[in-house]
């Protein structure tokens, strides 16, 4: 049996998800919560099979949520449940989150189901309908056009987030004089100097 927690803050859709996951009889909501907050207090304290989380939570985002989910040491399934097609929130979700699938609320009908299972077998899971938006998440070898490596992507992200070296080392569990190495590495890379050019740059290659 699957345990499932979701994190929603629509009362009817969260309702909808738990009634749909619980009628496979292979799932089992263990909890739900309406926003990041009480979601990663309850799944921290229960640590789920798997988060089926909405993307677009008042306040703190689903996808911030999950990136702290990741920083805490969280390594089971994430399912991400989401309005959004933008492309710069599935490279964000991809590089930090490890997000192991991506459903549209439109679709999750029919596709939530599938996606737990996928996800809590450990592959990944896009609605058909973003396919080709999600490419990265069919090929986990897939290599990226950026001059950067993923955990410089990583960084360079939470950089453009506002975060500085020690938040940035903790949120990734490495040293800072790890994350200051890599600092200085993006920027050789890139020929750029200062952190607004570097925000600049990750909003134009469709980071953030």
């Amino acid at each position: 049996m699957i345990k499932a927690v979701i994190v929603d803050d629509h009362p009817l859709f969260r309702q909808g998800i738990r009634l749909l996951l619980e009628s496979s009889g292979n799932v089992e909501v263990i909890g739900d919560a309406s926003n990041a907050i009480e979601g990663e207090r309850l799944i921290m304290g229960k640590l789920p099979d798997v988060a089926v989380l909405d993307i677009g939570l008042v306040g703190e985002s689903g996808l911030q949520l999950a990136e702290k989910l990741r920083a805490r040491g969280y390594k089971n399934a994430i399912v991400m449940v989401t309005m959004h097609t933008e492309v710069s929130i599935f490279k964000r979700a991809a590089a930090i989150a490890k997000v192991e699938g991506y459903v549209l609320k439109l679709d999750a009908a029919e596709d939530l189901e599938n996606a737990v299972y996928r996800a809590c077998n450990g592959q990944k899971f896009v609605s058909p309908s973003l396919a080709q938006e999600m490419a990265w998440m069919e090929d986990d070898s897939q290599k990226t056009d950026s001059l950067l490596t993923k955990r410089e992507e990583e960084v360079l992200i939470l950089i453009a987030d506002g975060l500085g070296s020690d938040a940035i080392a903790l949120r990734l569990d490495l040293s800072k004089r790890t994350i200051d190495s890599h600092r200085a590495n993006i920027r050789k890379k890139l020929g750029l100097t200062n952190s607004v050019e570097l925000t600049r740059y990750a909003i134009e290659q469709g980071l953030i």
